[in-house]
């Protein structure tokens, strides 16, 4: 989502000013500068809240580089109860969950591959459908910090099943969560296969950190890319229309998208096709793509 600009559109007022100083009386001039500050302040009220500006990148994506700050970033992002913070702790006990069945998992079977999809489906439900029956049913914040101050969602043809929440919880299980289950599976399957190069957290330690430090600026290079190729003509119109459609989002509509976008958007876990890798890795990889779009 777009947030609104709380600057004067087009630098008018600046203009506005100096032609009251050199005692200007330019009136369709003036009367084009009240057109635009209404049509200004209309865009700004639009919106409930709006979020300090500039938002803030990833330093690594801005140029000069200054170490100081990618340091300190790091270390909020990863050193403090934090979104990347909590995925990997789910990796991590997700890894431990599953170690049993995917004792086995160099052959493809029902029982290892349901248990993962298992496991995505009951992470997804817990986390979207426990922060839509906090935010959205108990409505315990309010609207402090909501974009929109309405909390009941579109219906009408344009939603699957006339309803947008029982359209995002469809396209997000049904679609989002086996798409996902896909890549792991494959990723998972391969791991054991001995086709992508392996590593442990005891052997080889930093090859380790370096590699879930990294996951964050590829998923967001990645996206980057992938989210620019969705607004082609054709692809807009006939996929990413999907996931656009939600204007007054909820934690449903994060990963509410058509198969093909779910195709390539969790596609940049293949990188540990290639990269050194660990289970662990791979989950928070895919943790980090699912539950970032519904946090």
């Amino acid at each position: 989502m777009q947030h609104p600009n709380t600057a004067s559109p087009s630098g008018n007022a600046v203009s506005a000013d100096n032609r009251h100083q050199t005692g200007s009386d330019d009136t369709g001039v003036d009367a084009g500068h009240n057109q635009n500050h209404h049509r200004g302040k209309a865009e700004r009220d639009e919106w409930l809240f709006a979020p300090d500006l500039p938002i803030g990148n990833n330093p690594l994506f801005e140029w000069p580089l200054n170490a100081r700050r990618i340091l300190t970033y790091y270390r909020d992002y990863w050193l403090t109860v934090s979104e990347v913070s909590i995925f990997f702790v789910l990796a991590v006990a997700g890894w431990f969950a599953l170690r049993g069945v995917l004792e086995g998992a160099a052959v493809l079977s029902a029982g290892w591959v349901l248990a993962v999809w298992a496991l995505n489906l009951a992470v997804v439900l817990v986390f979207a459908g426990g922060f839509h029956l906090f935010f959205y049913q108990l409505r315990a914040q309010g609207t402090d910090l909501k974009y929109v101050p309405q909390f009941g969602h579109r219906g009408g043809s344009r939603f699957t099943f006339g309803s947008q929440v029982r359209d995002n919880m469809f396209w997000s299980l049904a679609s989002g969560v086996s798409v996902w289950t896909g890549y792991l599976v494959f990723l998972l399957w391969a791991h054991a296969q001995g086709w992508t190069p392996a590593i442990t957290v005891t052997a080889q330690p930093v090859t380790f950190i370096v590699v879930a430090l990294f996951t964050g600026p590829w998923i967001a290079f990645h996206f980057y890319w992938g989210h620019r190729l969705l607004h082609v003509g054709p692809l807009y119109r006939h996929v990413h229309s999907l996931h656009h459609r939600n204007v007054n989002i909820g934690p449903w509509s994060g990963i509410s998208m058509h198969p093909v976008e779910h195709v390539i958007y969790f596609s940049s876990m293949l990188i540990h096709l290639v990269v050194p890798s660990h289970p662990v890795l791979i989950m928070f990889h895919g943790y980090m793509l699912s539950l970032s779009a519904i946090f």
